[in-house]
């Protein structure tokens, strides 16, 4: 835990006990949302206030390398997928008007919206504005 090890002595001179400390990191580890750990931290069972969780969750937050680093996925994920599938529809548009063919809407429509949609999705994911709704993690 080397990068958490000033957190944790900190938070531990201060009162919070290293259960605490230690479930607060693997839950951000694992990209666990921020209501999601503020709700277990501040449980009657782990006996924290909402400013000592608070506190921790922005030191830890700030040595993990920000809030949603782990919560654009599925963006990035999309967005390769359209582009691959826009990428390759232009590719055969290119082929059949470079050597012949039969050139269908469907194809013209793919390599538009694929490509459009990819760089759409892609744009979201690194302005954040992507995040995974349905799933609690």
């Amino acid at each position: 835990m080397g990068k958490f090890d000033a957190v944790i002595e900190k938070h531990t001179n201060l009162g919070v006990h290293a259960n605490n400390i230690e479930y607060a990191i693997s839950a951000i580890k694992d990209g666990v949302r921020r209501e999601y750990i503020l709700e277990t931290l501040t449980a009657d069972y782990r006996g924290m206030t909402s400013q000592q969780a608070t506190a921790l969750l922005e030191d830890l937050y700030a040595r993990a390398g920000g809030e949603f680093k782990q919560e654009s996925r599925a963006g990035y994920l999309y967005g390769i997928f359209l582009l691959l599938i826009g990428f390759g529809a232009s590719f055969y548009i290119f082929y059949v008007m470079r050597y012949g063919g039969k050139l269908s809407l469907v194809m013209i429509v793919c390599a538009i919206g694929g490509i459009i949609g990819g760089i759409g999705y892609i744009l979201s994911a690194i302005l954040g504005t992507h995040r995974e709704e349905d799933s609690p993690f």
